[in-house]
């Protein structure tokens, strides 16, 4: 099928080396942190709407044991007032804060033709000189809530590794089933386009009934690091009003339940925290000529006492 064909345009703006950030719904977007963490970044920059893929062509909308992505219809009084059928959308925005614009895409994993569609992904990308493809998702994960949720990383090469070394992340190594992010970052690869995913883990207690649909600190530990890593200048407000909220809420339930208190204590020992904290834009040989600097005045200082 003809690449113009998957891909309808609704305009063509003109973008300066955008970074292309995917939201993919689907096997990993546990907490709503890949469509969620995407849908953030549209509403902070009000992004518009540029295209879409032909939907139909990769999405079967019922499989058999469960929901698939069935259209989603609302009816009032024996009408239909509202269609919401699924939809892969391109979004762009400009960022003025860096030399690379964004484009976003938001869309739905896919369950036929995994090669034309993210072949098709990868070419919008280089048709617009994207400089880096970026994924991201989350994985239900029985890890405590009161702490920093971890992040792992795939990169397309060792260039993009050594740029991801300093976001404290776990680099991944395991042999599998592929997300569609990974396969995304294939598709890349093969095309010369470099980028990396990020998956976070997200708490999730299934012995307890308990699971976070809308995991506003596992979105924020991504996003924190593509904030610093494009130039992003994001406002966390709403995020951090999330995390309050749902850390508010499971507090309340440790103090309830005994057993649910006892179960979070376990996890915390046995749990290896990786906070982020934003790393200093410094180069290697910066970072040393710094030093000597610093050590230098600080000698000159202590000859004139």
């Amino acid at each position: 099928m003809d690449e113009n064909d998957i891909v309808k345009f609704d305009r063509r703006p003109t973008l300066r080396s955008p970074y292309i950030v995917c939201g993919l719904n689907g096997w990993v977007d546990g907490g709503d942190v890949s469509t969620g963490g995407v849908t953030y970044l549209i509403r902070q920059f009000k992004a518009v709407k540029f295209a879409e893929l032909q939907t139909p062509r990769y999405h079967i909308y019922q499989v058999p044991g469960g929901e698939g992505l069935r259209p989603l219809f609302k009816m009032e009084d024996g009408l239909i007032k509202e269609s919401h059928l699924p939809k892969d959308e391109f979004y762009y925005a400009v960022n003025p804060a860096s030399d690379h614009d964004l484009v976003l895409f938001l869309g739905n994993e896919p369950s036929l033709r995994w090669e034309e569609y993210s072949d098709a992904l990868v070419s919008l990308a280089c048709e617009f000189g994207a400089s880096r493809l970026y994924t991201f998702g989350g994985i239900l994960d029985r890890s405590p809530y009161t702490r920093a949720p971890r992040v792992s990383c795939t990169c397309t090469s060792a260039r993009i590794k050594s740029e991801m070394e300093k976001y404290n992340v776990i680099f991944s190594s395991r042999e599998g089933p592929a997300s569609f992010n990974l396969m995304l970052l294939f598709a890349s690869k093969k095309r010369g386009l470099e980028g990396g995913n990020l998956t976070v883990r997200v708490p999730y207690y299934p012995e307890f009934n308990i699971a976070i649909d809308y995991s506003s600190k596992s979105i924020k530990a991504v996003l924190a690091r593509l904030n610093h890593l494009m130039r992003l200048n994001l406002d966390f407000r709403d995020l951090d009003e999330g995390i309050g909220e749902m850390e508010g809420k499971l507090d309340l339930v440790r103090q309830q339940n005994p057993q649910f208190n006892s179960y979070i204590d376990e996890l915390e020992k046995n749990y290896v925290e990786m906070p982020y904290e934003e790393p200093l834009d410094l180069s290697g040989h910066e970072a040393v000529r710094f030093a000597e600097e610093f050590l230098k005045g600080n000698k000159e200082q202590g000859k004139g006492q």
